[in-house]
């Protein structure tokens, strides 16, 4: 590895999973990179809906305040293998100031996002997740040499984008690639 691939960041990007990787958990998958350095990374897939699955139906702790509005119905999202028994709520932060700090998109297991959300007073966008993806130190480094992963810049109106099924195609659209022409496997010059 060279000196500039060890000091690679990609937090805030967005890894595609490449067509034939080989783990059905990440087929199709678009995977929002919250944390990358030297000792891993962690990102949540954002484009995995769960069957079905709503806040309310999954959290058996919620205020009333948050149970009585429309958030019981915010759909669940499989955001990785790793713990995917604890939710997590990917939130975008509206503030300029503390986004340039922070990154736009944070990370929470609090329900106080939710209250606040319940009261008018969250962020513009969230989405919930079981779980998350993580790799150990290298591990990514190793599988993006290996041809697993695209990496894509991240927009946050993309994190939290509706059309889950257009994603994966629309962001590898974005690096100037045609969808039909990946190759399901790696092939030779």
């Amino acid at each position: 590895m060279s000196g500039s691939d060890k000091d690679i960041n990609l937090a805030g990007q967005f890894l595609i999973a490449m067509p034939g990787m080989g783990d059905p958990r990440f087929e199709r998958g678009v995977i929002y990179m919250l944390a990358h350095d030297h000792e891993g990374a962690m990102g949540f897939v954002v484009n995995q809906p769960t069957d079905g699955l709503t806040l309310g139906e999954i959290a058996s702790n919620l205020p009333d305040s948050v149970m009585q509005t429309g958030l019981r119905n915010l759909p669940v999202f499989v955001g990785g293998p790793v713990q995917p028994e604890n939710g997590f709520v990917l939130y975008s932060i509206d503030d300029a100031k503390e986004a340039e700090q922070e990154g736009p998109v944070g990370v929470t297991q609090g329900l106080d996002i939710l209250v606040q959300a319940a009261d008018g007073k969250g962020p513009q966008f969230m989405r919930l997740v079981l779980g998350y993806a993580g790799w150990g130190p290298g591990q990514l480094e190793n599988e993006i040499q290996e041809n697993a992963w695209l990496i894509v810049e991240a927009e946050t109106a993309d994190v939290f984008d509706a059309d889950v099924a257009a994603l994966y195609k629309r962001l590898i659209g974005k690096l100037g690639i045609d969808f039909a022409m990946l190759s399901q496997s790696g092939g030779e010059a």
